[in-house]
């Protein structure tokens, strides 16, 4: 078996510096070139007209969506620059190509009979889309201004969309439309890298620059590269690296000379200085375990995780007399592969080296770093393992340094493994706890997981397929509430048990560690009581009909609970603490006095049945957070309008939003598949959207109390035969 393990050949240096020479003209420079210049942004009064040139106008009635195009709308409102559901974009930025940006607001107010063009709100609107997502400001992007036109008053305007809508490809569908070759037979850059990846421009020039400081370049390949654009920097430097890898190091690492080891440990210093990492995890855990000996440690080698990777060295390094690292492995996640590219099994990325041949793995670090970059959050961790093993089978330990933030692509393989995976986790701590990936599987494994002060082994939890999780039974961690599966991966159950329901608070007391349900309604509790907050096994609590106007930030410590009651108190708003609560599923604050509920949406990804029914809301931007929701009360609040986002609740039957002050429903309403029963009663609509025979589930609509005209409901009761209908 070779020493160094690549998945590509290498030709050699000189015919890549003549195939560079010939075909420089052929590269063209990555770094996007930006439309916008901030600094101007930041003075509308003196810039605001050579902003405005940069966008091409277009006049319309009112903004309507295209059909068949793919766009997230980020709504401001008329004279607001804030984004109500920034995460719309951020969710999927990395992973799509964005054309064409439109900012649309209205023409109005008319004065005179003319509109004038307010700078300050097109620049913050800017501003703050630099602020979401920088690479938005590039030349490569179509810029427009849309104007609607059709606008009498302040009611009128209020109900049309105001904001940003960002156009995008998917990346099969750049693939599509960039078909183009360049004279050196390469494919288009855009398909093979995605964009916000760890090899973005500004992370490349990062990386390109630390490695013009570092001495494994030699003068020659610096003058060759200076004066280069980016890409052609970056292709130089990979294949000169490739070519070092072909050159076997057969002196151990017990025989280099001081000065070698110095300089060794100098580059590792570098990779330190230049990524931070958030503990010392990794030096912590190879401290507590002289046993681990051959051991062969796979790297998650991409964006956050490279100051970790570089402990793994610097330990080695250190401690290279009676270290157990033997072999050593690297994964980008396929090499600058899209996402649409990637194959479970086959996503490739994955280089290995002996440990012991240390200029080797340092051109390998740097080799790896630089092919990386592409595709989502997600890594190729059992890929990983198992092509390792494969190469390296003399190892007798096997060790992931694993980020806690990625979950794993191809977390479907795990059962391939037959032995022990000491998972070190980068990135943890108490609060956000374990990604549900690593620890199913360490449990599948029977391994273990290793944080900055414990070692995890023998772990007591009840495993599903494919990566999810039934039960946690183990209090020396709890379950990381970021969703790595399409459903819930933490579920009690508990609604199939029989529990004891304790209505009087000295009995519950009495078995404090008993009580999984709490039903103290009509007390005149005017907060909770303490003891309340310390039954932490708790899955059920009642506290409705009481005399509360505020909930401590302690209701935290009910981590489990399943189901809220806090109907009918006096309550103006929710503590951060029931933020925490992850693993909500029903949630009842009916009858209050709340006016903001958009952080618990955002935060709800279980629950399945919400009532926030009479109370003073007039926001709702983050329910289409609520992924599992199934039946939800908005009824008798201040609701001025729905998000378009709402089709994203596949689950919802139950709708209620009636007595709210609502002028329109969005057209994407019809996407709610599953809806059986909604209630618009008492609002003032209009009109309803088109096409509400997609609607085919629907039971029941009530829109009496509504402004329709005789044509509308005529037309609403022939889209909607079969639905019982109120006017």
């Amino acid at each position: 078996m070779s020493k160094t393990i690549l998945q590509k050949s290498i030709p050699s240096l000189k015919t890549i510096i003549i195939l560079l020479t010939l075909n420089l003209c052929a590269f063209t420079n990555v770094l996007a070139q930006t439309e916008f210049d901030v600094k101007k942004l930041q003075n509308p009064k003196k810039y605001g007209p050579e902003v405005k040139s940069h966008f091409k106008e277009i006049l319309v009635p009112e903004y309507q969506l295209a059909r068949g195009k793919k766009a997230i709308f980020l709504k401001n409102g008329l004279r607001s620059s804030q984004f109500i559901a920034p995460q719309l974009w951020r969710n999927i930025k990395d992973t799509v190509y964005p054309y064409r940006v439109d900012i649309v607001y209205s023409r109005y107010p008319v004065r005179d009979g003319e509109y004038k063009e307010i700078y300050p709100l097109l620049c913050n609107r800017l501003i703050r889309l630099f602020d979401l997502d920088p690479s938005l400001n590039d030349t490569a992007i179509k810029w427009r201004t849309i104007l609607q036109t059709h606008v009498v008053n302040d009611e009128q305007v209020n109900s049309l969309f105001h904001g940003v809508v960002i156009w995008y490809r998917t990346a099969a569908e750049e693939a599509e439309n960039s078909g183009e070759t360049d004279s050196l037979g390469t494919e288009n850059k855009l398909v093979q890298t995605e964009r916000g990846s760890q090899s973005s421009s500004v992370e490349l020039i990062k990386t390109i620059n630390g490695l013009r400081e570092n001495a494994l370049l030699n003068d020659s390949i610096r003058n060759l590269i200076d004066g280069k654009s980016l890409d052609v920097q970056k292709y130089i430097i990979q294949q000169y690296l490739a070519k070092a890898l072909t050159i076997k190091n057969n002196i151990p690492l017990t025989e280099r000379t001081p000065l070698e080891m110095l300089q060794y440990k100098k580059q590792i210093n570098e990779y330190l200085k230049h990524n931070p990492f958030s503990d010392s995890v990794v030096w912590k855990v190879f401290d507590r375990h002289p046993e681990w000996t051959d051991a062969l440690v796979i790297n998650d080698w991409t964006g956050s995780m490279y100051g970790y990777g570089a402990q793994v060295l610097h330990w080695h390094l250190n401690n290279y007399k009676h270290s157990g690292v033997r072999f050593l492995s690297l994964f980008n996640d396929g090499d600058g592969k899209t996402t649409a590219q990637k194959v479970i099994g086959e996503t490739g990325g994955i280089y290995s080296a002996e440990a012991s041949d240390i200029p080797t793995i340092l051109n390998l670090f740097n080799l790896v770093r630089l092919n990386g970059g592409g595709g989502d959050r997600p890594e190729n961790n059992i890929e990983a393992i198992l092509t390792s093993i494969e190469r390296f089978p003399e190892h007798k330990e096997i060790i992931l340094i694993a980020d806690n933030f990625a979950c794993i692509r191809d977390i479907e393989l795990a059962y391939k493994i037959t032995k022990p995976i000491r998972i070190i986790v980068c990135g943890y701590s108490k609060d956000f706890g374990v990604n549900t990936h690593l620890a199913y599987l360490a449990k599948i494994s029977n391994g273990g997981l290793y944080t900055l002060e414990n070692d995890i082994e023998n772990l007591r939890i009840e495993l599903l397929e494919k990566g999810e999780i039934a039960h946690n039974k183990d209090n020396r961690f709890y379950i990381s509430p970021m969703n790595c599966s399409p459903k819930p991966i933490f579920e009690l159950n508990y609604g199939k048990e029989s529990f004891k329901n304790y209505t009087d608070l000295d009995s519950a007391i009495a078995e404090i560690n008993q009580v999984r349900k709490l039903t103290l309604t009509s007390k005149e509790y005017p907060k909770i009581p303490n003891k309340v907050l310390k039954m932490k096994n708790l899955l059920y609590l009642d506290l409705s009909e009481n005399k509360m106007d505020k909930i401590p930030n302690s209701i935290k410590n009910l981590k489990d609970l399943k189901e809220l009651n806090l109907s009918k108190n006096q309550l103006q708003k929710l503590p951060s603490g029931i933020y925490k609560l992850k693993y909500l599923e029903k949630v009842d604050l009916s009858f209050n006095e709340i006016k903001e509920v958009n952080k618990l949406l955002e935060q709800g990804f279980y629950i399945k049945q919400i009532d926030v029914s009479f109370n003073e809301i007039e926001n709702i931007a983050q329910i289409n957070q609520l992924k599992n929701l199934v039946q939800a009360k908005f009824n008798n609040n201040k609701i001025t309008e729905i998000p378009q986002e709402i089709n994203q609740l596949k689950k919802v039957k139950v709708l209620d939003l009636s007595n709210n002050q609502l002028l329109y429903l969005p057209r994407t309403i019809i996407g709610l598949i599953k809806l059986e029963e909604l209630n618009l009663e008492n609002n003032q609509i209009g009109s309803m959207p088109p096409n509400l025979k997609r609607l085919r589930k629907l039971k029941t609509l009530n829109l009496g109390g509504n402004p329709l005209g005789d044509k509308e409901k005529e037309r609403i009761r022939r889209e909607l035969p079969e639905v019982e209908i109120s006017f």
